[in-house]
């Protein structure tokens, strides 16, 4: 029985191993069957955010700063338009998201705690000490700005920025 039983784990064993290696660990292509099961068993016990409306307006000032902020901050991975990786040519893995919909199915509560908490094991980082609580709302404004369609933006687009 127990001559069974270790054949059984190293079988189990070489089947893991063979996964390992056919399967395309590389940060430069989409992930691959078993690495797509692990990140969704493992995102399955994800805690839930509660939610919270985003404080700030949308008045002229305050999209102005989350623009400045998320310009800084943000536009170097996630590119000007948040629709994915900007202009810097660097390959992260995992691949950086969109920002945009359909492709961002977050809430502006959700959004705010990303960029407050970071995401572990990723290039997301947490700005908790970079930003303030306002700041981070005010680039949260600016995403949703960011997700209207031009039509819909008219009359609310903030002042151009100052050259530094």
């Amino acid at each position: 029985m127990a001559g069974l039983g270790l054949v059984m784990i190293a079988g189990l064993g070489a089947m893991a191993l063979f996964s390992f290696w056919k399967e395309n660990w590389a940060a430069d292509q989409p992930p691959g069957a078993v690495e797509r099961f692990l990140a969704r068993w493992l995102l399955s016990g994800s805690r839930t955010v509660p939610e919270i409306p985003n404080p700030l307006p949308p008045s002229e000032t305050n999209l102005a700063r989350g623009r400045s902020l998320y310009e800084k901050q943000c536009a170097f991975c996630h590119g000007l338009d948040g629709a994915g990786p900007g202009d810097s040519g660097v390959q992260f893995y995992p691949p950086v998201p969109s920002l945009v919909p359909p492709q961002n199915p977050l809430s502006d509560a959700q959004m705010h705690f990303v960029i407050q908490r970071g995401i572990r094991y990723t290039a997301m980082p947490s700005f908790a000490k970079a930003l303030t609580e306002e700041e981070i709302w005010a680039v949260v404004l600016w995403l949703r700005h960011l997700n209207q369609p031009p039509a819909a933006r008219r009359g609310t687009e903030p002042p151009p920025l100052a050259a530094p």
